[in-house]
């Protein structure tokens, strides 16, 4: 479940962007690097925050394939603890 609150409350991940993964057998295995693969490239960073943030994405399972193929990049602290303000540009 995700709960969306804005910036300037703490929060423990930033929707970055989202990623359409190639269509095909369901990844399985592989699921991990394909969203990485897709997301860490399109996360725009805030250059204060490099170094401080975390790719965290989840896609979809493997109930939902084919018909649902979207992976949400989220950035989160890499320290784990909630934040406040924006992290992505």
């Amino acid at each position: 479940m995700v709960t969306v609150v804005p910036c300037d409350v703490p929060h423990s991940a930033e929707f970055a962007t989202t990623y359409i993964l190639p269509e095909g057998p369901y990844p399985a295995a592989d699921m991990t690097r394909l969203m990485e693969n897709g997301c860490l490239p399109r996360l725009r960073i805030k250059e204060s925050k490099a170094g401080k943030v975390s790719l965290w994405a989840f896609g979809p399972t493997a109930d939902d394939w084919p018909r649902h193929r979207t992976v949400y990049c989220m950035a989160m602290p890499s320290d784990g603890r909630p934040t406040t303000g924006r992290v992505v540009k």
